[in-house]
């Protein structure tokens, strides 16, 4: 075997057990804070949590997470779609519980963020996956799709359950294609 193919096999394997450890991460918070509804009322997961939302429009950034003697402030772009702003809450809280080194993320709309190095992309990666596990929880779109999919089709699927999680269609296919449930981006 090539040492690129081990290579892209450890990183393959690596990627697996962060994902999984992601998704480990926002079952926890939700069990933690007993939060059972969907929609995922994630501002409410915020209060409880004792981090301020503020909201603003802007044609810059469509969120933002400042850390600061204890206390987390996320904003949020008050021009997006709704469910373009709950996301944007559920990744400002993935780079508050997975990235804690860092005190602050911008993040610009249309993905332009000011650095583009490998350590910040998969950052953003990071943040992005957990605000589907956190929106979109593992157990209940599985339990969900297998029910729909026995009299409908992939994208009425996607329509019914991106409605029902208040999540954009990409959110909810993308969140299926990863769970591997047999959708195509």
């Amino acid at each position: 075997m090539k040492v690129q193919q081990i290579g892209q096999k450890f990183y393959l394997r690596k990627n697996n057990m962060i994902s999984e450890n992601i998704e480990l991460k926002a079952e926890e918070i939700l069990n933690n804070l007993n939060i059972k509804n969907i929609p995922i009322p994630i501002e409410e997961i915020a209060t409880k949590m004792q981090i301020k939302i503020s909201r603003a429009p802007s044609k810059e950034f469509s969120g933002l997470l400042i850390r600061k003697d204890g206390r987390s402030l996320i904003g949020v772009n008050s021009d997006e779609a709704l469910v373009r702003q709950r996301f944007t809450i559920a990744h400002e809280l993935g780079h508050l519980f997975l990235h804690p080194a860092k005190d602050a993320f911008v993040d610009y709309r249309n993905n332009k963020n000011e650095t583009h190095d490998f350590d910040s992309d998969q950052k953003e990666k990071q943040a992005n996956r957990f605000a589907a596990a956190l929106l979109m929880p593992r157990k209940n779109i599985i339990k969900d799709y297998k029910s729909l999919s026995k009299n409908l089709i992939e994208d009425e699927i996607c329509i019914l359950l991106s409605k029902r999680y208040e999540v954009s269609e990409d959110a909810m296919k993308y969140r299926l294609k990863n769970l591997g449930l047999q959708f195509s981006v």
